[in-house]
């Protein structure tokens, strides 16, 4: 099962319409509808944040909408000031260069190393490929 099918899963299980959803998340109809529909939206599209809110309202984690069931607790581990850190560590290890780390990560951690609290903006996608540009398990930042 893919992660928009453990979300279409979970809201049918909890007696939800696309439009109880989209209300409560605050976003269209559509946007709501595409989440259930791609895969690619799930994981490129939208924001740990807007993940981390459907997984409340269907009583799931981030992790668990993302890789399905996983053993044991997944709590997380690693806080975003935490992971900001080790960017910032990994950034000055590499020479300092900021914009030139984040081109070989794919993406711009500006934003993350000014503000942690900006974590809540990526992508699992961008999450994913920062986390690893930084030697760190992707899975130890999400939100539970």
């Amino acid at each position: 099962m893919t992660a928009n099918e453990r979300i279409r899963a979970a809201r049918e299980r909890a007696g939800l319409e696309h439009g109880d959803m989209a209300g409560q998340l605050g976003i269209s109809h559509a946007a709501y509808w595409d989440i259930e529909s791609f895969e690619d939206d799930v994981w490129m599209a939208h924001s740990l944040e807007t993940l981390h809110r459907i997984a409340r309202i269907l009583n799931l984690t981030v992790l668990g909408i993302l890789e399905g069931d996983v053993p044991g607790p997944q709590a997380r581990s690693m806080s975003f000031a935490d992971f900001t850190s080790a960017i910032a560590e990994s950034v000055r290890a590499s020479g300092g260069d900021v914009e030139a780390w984040g081109e070989r990560a794919g993406w711009d951690v500006a934003p993350l190393l000014r503000d942690p609290e900006e974590t809540w903006n990526l992508c699992p996608d961008g999450l994913r490929d920062i986390a690893g540009a930084a030697g760190i398990d992707w899975r130890s930042v999400l939100p539970e």
